[in-house]
């Protein structure tokens, strides 16, 4: 026992004398690095700090004495130029180029030093200098007339929108601006000394008007009607009138805006004195006035309603557009009719919003299951209606309706919920008559599907032979006839899930008849569907005619079968029904 203890512990001692001398060599190692990497670092900063004080700071000591020797010389200098300067200029100023010229051949050094410090710096503050003063300066067009500057503006475009103003505001001198067309010049200025648009259009006034006076005009659509004067004037007025129509009219500032329907805007500046001038009561009268005044009648005893349409020459539906609460049947006597309606100086627009809330119908989607059995239906998810809120308005004009229901905005607040609906395709066992028999057990009963071209066309031109890469039956006329047209059925219950055109089968249907069948009917005429995908068709029932398209040389019908996704031969499942088939 102890042999054994002795010897465990001196695998144990062993093991931990070799973790020991391999720790202390990679410390040994790490160490001798890290030494290197210290010298090495010591190194460069001594040559640094070398360098330094060898090459630097022996330059500035020099660079510092030449200073001394320079500020020495100058100050000696100084009292002998200042006396030449004063009894002879011209001998001080040669005397002054050459004792400069002197201390910069002398003190070359420092000169060198301080010029390599001055030159960057003062280059510099010009840049900086330069920089302020040019984004300070800009381009600009200078406005004369006569010859004299009546302002100066940023561009071009300024300049024509000042004359425009000026123009409208001298519409009522007529020709008196055409004859003084203002002149601009390009210039340079400060971004300071730019003019607004309306002080040069001012001036422009100013200058081609003897008198002005400082007022508002009112233009419509462009043409100038009148001066006020002031803005708050015409805007006293304007809610005046539209207020009045509003509250006549029945309606608030909640669900409508009113505005005139003609563009109604003003310009405030100055105007020849000539302008035409109106008071606050004067626009008002002809805001709420008439060019034209209604042409009205009163409807006399005994006068009937053609009678009235006769005497001004006018139809029915005319008279009944500007009377729309008028009863043709019975119109009293002393009635009073609106035969022409007046044409008003402004006519008032009022918007009319409301809300609706608008449902969004569902859509119904259908999967085929094959769990339930065929001709069943069975919805799996409810359909539920959306709803969207959507703003809408109505507009008008002189309280006619001209524009109705214009959507504004729309809302969704609910999106609809599709209905899920699965239509079964799976056969159900054999037993019950009325249901439908399973496909799948018709083979084995001796063939229960219906014959696919039951108008005489008995006969197979091709039969089925996968060798030749022909996977179905050629069904043709068996009474030497073309069976162009003739019907193609569906051979049992099922749901049609291809109604297309193939560049081979031509015009093709195929319908799933559950339980893994699968029925094909090939180069049917154009046109001749009579069934869409999605479609559930009972045994026999027509589904198109036969026909010659696709990759085809004669109207026939090839069939095909397909079980659990491959085609096989055809005749087991139908032979039973026309014991006749024979190959042609």
């Amino acid at each position: 026992m102890n042999s054994l203890f002795n010897s465990i512990y001196g695998d144990i001692y062993s093991l931990g004398e070799s973790y020991k001398k391999a720790f202390c060599a990679a410390a040994r190692i790490i160490l001798s690095f890290l030494k290197k990497v210290g010298k090495l670092f010591a190194g460069f900063f001594v040559f640094v700090f070398t360098f330094f004080k060898k090459i630097i700071l022996k330059y500035a000591k020099a660079v510092k004495n030449e200073a001394v020797q320079f500020a020495g010389e100058v100050k000696r200098a100084f009292p002998v130029l200042k006396a030449e300067f004063k009894e002879k200029p011209v001998k001080g100023i040669f005397r002054f180029l050459k004792y400069t010229f002197h201390a910069f051949a002398v003190h070359e050094r420092f000169n060198r030093a301080v010029l390599s410090t001055l030159i960057p710096v003062f280059a510099v503050v010009f840049l900086f200098s330069f920089n302020s003063t040019f984004r300070a300066v800009t381009f600009a067009v200078d406005v004369y007339i006569d010859g004299e500057s009546v302002g100066t503006v940023k561009d071009e475009n300024a300049y024509k929108e000042a004359y425009k103003d000026a123009s409208l505001r001298l519409s009522s001198l007529g020709s008196e601006l055409e004859q003084v067309v203002p002149e601009y010049r390009i210039t340079v200025t400060t971004v300071a000394g730019l003019d607004d648009n309306e002080t040069v259009s001012n001036n422009i006034i100013a200058a081609v008007s003897d008198k002005t006076v400082n007022a508002c005009g009112v233009f419509v659509d462009g043409e100038f009607l009148c001066a006020v004067g002031s803005e708050d004037t015409f805007i006293r007025v304007s809610n005046r009138v539209l207020g009045e129509y509003a509250e006549a009219s029945g309606y608030t500032a909640d669900n409508c805006t009113v505005g005139f329907y003609q563009d109604v805007t003003t310009v405030t500046g100055l105007y020849p004195d000539s302008v035409k001038m109106m008071t606050a009561d004067e626009l008002y009268a002809y805001m709420t006035g008439y060019s034209q005044d209604n042409v009205e009648h009163t409807v006399k005893a005994e006068e009937s309603l053609e009678d009235i349409l006769s005497l001004y020459g006018i139809t029915e539906e005319y008279l009944l557009e500007i009377n729309q609460e008028l009863d043709t049947e019975n119109i009293p006597e002393g009635s009073v009719l609106l035969i022409k309606e007046g044409k008003k100086n402004l006519s008032i627009r009022l918007t009319e919003t409301y809300i609706r809330v608008e449902t969004i119908p569902f859509d119904t989607v259908s999967q085929f299951d094959n769990n339930i059995a065929i001709g069943t239906t069975m919805t799996v998810v409810s359909g539920v209606e959306g709803q969207d809120v959507v703003s809408y308005t109505d507009t008008y004009i002189d309280g006619k309706k001209v524009d109705s229901s214009r959507e504004l905005l729309r809302f969704n607040a609910r999106m609809p919920v599709n209905q899920l609906v699965k239509i079964g395709t799976m056969g159900v066992p054999v037993g019950d008559d009325s249901i439908p028999v399973s496909p799948r057990l018709t083979r084995d009963q001796g063939g229960r599907f219906v014959w696919p071209a039951p108008d005489n066309c008995f006969w197979l031109s091709q039969g089925y032979n996968p060798y030749n890469s022909h996977y179905g039956i050629d069904i043709v006329s068996s009474d030497d006839g073309s069976c162009r047209g003739r019907r193609i059925v569906s051979v049992a219950d099922g749901v049609v899930i291809m109604a297309t055109y193939h560049w081979s089968w031509g015009y093709y249907i195929r319908v799933d008849h559950g339980s893994g069948v699968v029925t094909g009917y090939a180069h049917a005429l154009e046109g001749s569907f009579r069934v869409n995908v999605g479609d559930f068709v009972r045994a026999g029932q027509h589904l198109s005619s036969i026909g010659t398209t696709g990759n085809s040389t004669g109207y026939h019908l090839h069939f095909e079968v397909w079980l659990d996704g491959t085609r096989v031969n055809p005749l087991p499942y139908v032979y039973s029904e026309y014991l006749g088939v024979a190959v042609k």
